[in-house]
């Protein structure tokens, strides 16, 4: 399987709890950091597509000249069917190509928070063999409002829609980030807790420190989600 993804902050880290998945599977993964106006791959280069998450707002073309293009090579991607895989800001930049809305959540949420799954989210392919409540690492400050195509799978307290997948297509958007490993989010705490402004659901650094070393480990939840799709869609 080729699996492309595209990120959008130059610190994006190479070791990933998908980087992990793909070399245990055998397969090759190419990143592009678009942000950094690289160009992106012809849609017959790849067999899944992942977009990952960032600092940017969906809304601010003007601030960043990249996310057109991008925008346009998602639509694109999504007209020829391919598989594919949003977190974060990629969900909410999908959101928007089916149709939703993107807007500031009414609650920052940043910290590892309990994810509870909605009733199709039991009932979904998606989250087989995963508890109906389990907690991820949470980094967002925008929303969007769910495309009619889709279902959404999972809530947490603060943020309305964290998991939805379309009816039709073989699409899948996450808000929180299954993908982290605890490294990153150490690092993630050490580097840039002093941005994150004060809210109900903000996790001081100390905070989001001491619960990252009594997680045991986060490649469970990311290596369940990813097995659940490709049994689902295959891998091309």
């Amino acid at each position: 399987m080729r699996i492309q993804l595209i990120e959008h902050d130059p610190e994006d880290f190479s070791r990933t709890n998908i980087s992990l998945w793909a070399a245990d599977k055998g397969y090759r993964v190419n990143q592009i950091y678009v942000c950094n106006n690289e160009d992106l791959p012809p849609v017959d280069s790849f067999d899944w597509l992942m977009v990952m998450g960032g600092s940017q707002h969906a809304w601010d073309e003007g601030g960043n000249s990249w996310l057109q293009k991008e925008k346009a090579f998602l639509s694109d991607t999504l007209a020829a069917g391919k598989i594919i895989l949003g977190i974060c800001f990629g969900a909410q930049l999908l959101a928007e190509a089916l149709g939703g809305n993107i807007f500031p959540n009414t609650q920052k949420e940043i910290g590892w928070y309990e994810v509870s799954l909605t009733r199709e989210g039991q009932e979904s392919f998606l989250f087989q063999d995963i508890p109906p409540s389990f907690v991820s690492f949470h980094w967002h400050g925008d929303h969007f409002s769910l495309p009619r195509s889709c279902n959404r799978l999972a809530c947490s307290q603060a943020t309305e829609s964290q998991a939805f997948v379309d009816k039709d297509r073989p699409l899948v958007g996450l808000q929180f980030h299954p993908e982290y490993t605890r490294q990153m989010v150490a690092y993630y705490a050490r580097e840039h807790s002093q941005d994150w402004t004060s809210d109900d659901y903000v996790s001081p650094k100390d905070e989001v420190l001491a619960r990252t070393e009594e997680i045991p480990d986060t490649y469970w939840l990311m290596e369940t989600l990813l097995n659940n799709m490709e049994r689902e869609f295959g891998a091309n």
